[in-house]
């Protein structure tokens, strides 16, 4: 497996500042640069030079993904299995490697129209991360967190990552009401992507950012109560990853998952499984409906 770990995700929304707003005074992230600067809209998560790029959008959604790669040897074998799978890959800019603060990137259009980057080499931030919210993400070597993309060809996307990407299929969730969840690792996170059969058009389902503790967990959700952000999910424990979470949705329409206590993968001893459901909790929440009002289902 030469993909290390996902590195950072490209976000778009009608609303850049206000997406701003809420991932800084109800997630935590820190700006790289104050209002006014240019760089209020990169937003960190730890070392790295920022995790989020938060850009103006016709509709909310991930607009691109960044892959990790351990080191140029891996990064070419990455580009000649791709290219020899038919897909056209090209040479990131000079303009994009500063952006991006790597020595090198290169991409591809990925699976649900997502552009799809991979990279080697990023510089790390020159100061310490400090959320303004005092909560501590949990990254490393397990990398950002998580994305679910939602298709009508999730069967497709799960190919590509599992025999072009080199992904595990870490396991497959059918749930009655909230379709099958097909989830995807390259790295101790038991998922790093995720996709989810859907009948109407591709976009982003939700987006993870793993925190350091259950009370961190329980803090995060009062701070979006106190933010009357609208849940999608109570507070619950996930059979798959054992994650304790709940999800609410960001202003770009999309979720967000804020969770502790995610079960590390050993892939010599993993066993791929299908779920049905959770362990306790994760209860749908309907648009308008109070947050402990739960409809019966289950959001993924």
């Amino acid at each position: 497996m030469s993909i290390r770990s996902l590195g950072y995700l490209g976000i778009g929304t009608p609303d850049p500042d206000g997406w701003v707003a809420y991932a800084n005074d109800v997630i935590g992230t820190m700006p790289v640069g104050p209002a006014g600067s240019g760089r209020e809209r990169l937003l960190r998560l730890d070392e790295h030079p920022y995790r989020f790029s938060v850009d103006p959008a016709d509709t909310g959604g991930v607009t691109r993904i960044g892959w990790e790669v351990g080191d140029e040897r891996g990064l070419r074998q990455m580009t000649q299995r791709l290219s020899e799978h038919g897909v056209e890959v090209h040479e990131g800019s000079a303009e994009e490697h500063a952006d991006r603060q790597v020595d090198r990137m290169v991409w591809f259009d990925g699976p649900c129209a997502v552009r799809t980057e991979m990279f080697i080499g990023r510089r790390l931030a020159p100061s310490p991360f400090v959320s303004p919210l005092g909560v501590t993400f949990v990254t490393a070597d397990q990398g950002m967190g998580h994305v679910v993309l939602k298709s009508p060809n999730a069967l497709e996307a799960v190919a590509f990552y599992r025999d072009v990407m080199g992904f595990r299929l870490s396991d497959v969730t059918h749930l009655p009401m909230g379709g099958t969840f097909y989830f995807m690792g390259c790295n101790p996170r038991h998922h790093s992507i995720a996709f989810v059969e859907s009948r109407k058009r591709e976009g982003t389902h939700h987006i993870l950012c793993e925190v350091s503790d259950m009370d961190a967990v329980g803090q995060a959700h009062d701070r979006a109560r106190r933010h009357k952000v609208p849940l999608m999910a109570t507070l619950g424990r996930h059979s798959n990853d054992r994650m304790f979470s709940f999800y609410m949705r960001s202003p770009a329409g999309f979720g967000i998952e804020v969770g502790a206590e995610g079960q590390r993968v050993d892939d010599a001893t993993w066993v791929s499984r299908v779920y049905t459901g959770d362990i306790w909790g994760h209860h749908a929440v309907a648009e308008g409906d109070d947050a402990y009002a739960g409809t019966e289902g289950t959001t993924r």
